[in-house]
């Protein structure tokens, strides 16, 4: 009984955690985001070219990318959600139990929060990657039309 009271309040506050992180985000994406480093720099040439017009620019493609950003952002939260009820299944398997059908469902609960866990990483892990590339390609085709020369591409 303890092991399914362990295993319901660590997913409730894996699930809790995921959704005050991802409320904080869709409410307030712009001013939330303007306070996180950004998550591409792009390597442009900047040989003769005004500082100032250009953090400009850069910001206005930023802003055009915001949507791939709150993606990317929010796969990040889900990777570590997935992450921290996988290693959450990991310790519950060490709960030390005293009777055999314990002992069953406390490795059933720990393997299937595992599991859960893991896949609920690697999708978050591979939708955060998709959406950082396709953040980059809208910063530098951004970047490219507005006569910049991009280093790499």
């Amino acid at each position: 009984m303890r092991i399914i009271a362990l295993a319901g309040l660590c997913l409730s506050l894996a699930a809790c955690d995921q959704t005050t992180q991802t409320a904080s985000l869709d409410s307030s994406s712009t001013t939330a985001n303007a306070d996180l480093p950004p998550i591409y720099e792009p390597l442009v040439d900047l040989n003769r070219v005004n500082p100032g017009k250009y953090r400009r620019d850069l910001a206005e493609c930023r802003q055009q990318a915001a949507p791939q950003e709150a993606i990317a952002r929010q796969a990040r939260q889900q990777q570590a959600a997935g992450t921290g009820l996988q290693v959450a299944g990991v310790i519950a398997s060490f709960v030390p139990v005293s009777t055999f059908n314990q002992a069953l469902t406390r490795d059933a609960t720990a393997t299937t929060a595992q599991v859960v866990g893991g896949a609920t990483a690697a999708d978050g892990a591979l939708t955060a990657d998709q959406a950082t590339a396709d953040y980059a390609l809208v910063v530098n085709t951004c970047l490219a039309h507005r006569r910049y020369r991009l280093l790499r591409e």
